[in-house]
């Protein structure tokens, strides 16, 4: 997975609240600057949590007897299947 930089976060965040805002059914009980923050916020806690995941996929492989090579078809089947494995465990359903 592509690293976002703290800047990208930022701006999806603002990005997010200014759709959220245009709804009509979207009524903000705080101050627009503390919801983007929470925004921001949950958005880098999801990124550590995937790039957790994916550690632990590629740990999961790399301790398999007979591991594929990294890039291979077989290797990028396995990194999706433990993925999607990783989400359920979590309950979280891909």
């Amino acid at each position: 997975m592509h690293k976002l930089s703290r800047e990208r976060v930022n701006q999806l965040a603002r990005d997010l609240l200014e759709a959220m805002t245009r709804s009509k059914a979207v009524v903000l009980l705080k101050d627009r600057e503390v919801v983007r923050q929470s925004i921001a916020h949950a958005l880098g806690d999801e990124l550590k949590r995937e790039e957790e995941r994916e550690e632990n996929v590629r740990r999961k492989l790399a301790t398999m007897k007979k591991p594929p090579g990294p890039g291979s078809r077989e290797w990028e089947f396995l990194f999706r299947k433990l993925m999607e494995e990783e989400y359920v465990r979590e309950g979280l359903d891909s």
